[in-house]
């Protein structure tokens, strides 16, 4: 893979594989402490054959513990494509779906963004899906999201009910 040639970008990759790995480290210690031995593989994949990026997916299915779970790494860039406007991206997401009914499943999503203008942002997002709501656990992910970006919370929030709300079904997809 042919790695974005911006030293920010390069710095954020690091980043994010190092989450990656800290984060599947955590699911699979508490697999242990739970007395399960799910564990998780990865996955390679390539943007444009390796030209324009790619990533990697570590990924656990049909398990005891996880019904589905993966933690997705990735950087995509243009640095060859004058026509695009975007420099890079390197990302973590997660999707955790437990296999016990009442565990609430997760999305997060992580990344740094290089526009070809100079501009850059970090970008958060996460959002807690119980299949059985429980007003503890939704208050306890919101103070979570609330100790981490304390100036942002209330703007993020506001913005994150916009973009996780389902005009089809008139309801929003999870609960935080």
């Amino acid at each position: 893979m042919i790695p974005a040639r911006s030293a920010t970008a390069a710095e954020a990759y690091r980043l994010v594989r190092s989450l990656q790995q800290r984060l599947v480290a955590g699911l699979e210690q508490l697999a242990e402490s739970m007395g399960s031995r799910q564990r998780f593989t990865a996955v390679a994949w390539l943007r444009d054959d390796g030209t324009h990026g790619g990533g990697t997916r570590l990924e656990s299915a049909d398990g005891d513990l996880f019904g589905r779970a993966s933690v997705n790494v990735s950087q995509v860039h243009y640095d060859d494509r004058p026509d695009k406007p975007l420099g890079s991206a390197s990302a973590i997401s997660s999707i955790i779906h437990p296999r016990h009914p009442l565990a609430p499943s997760i999305h997060l999503h992580i990344s740094w963004t290089e526009m070809k203008t100079g501009a850059a942002y970090w970008r958060i997002m996460a959002d807690l899906n119980p299949a059985n709501p429980n007003p503890d656990h939704t208050a306890r992910f919101n103070a979570a999201l609330r100790e981490v970006a304390p100036t942002l919370y209330d703007t993020a929030k506001a913005q994150g009910e916009h973009y996780f709300f389902i005009p089809a079904l008139d309801r929003h997809r999870g609960v935080a």
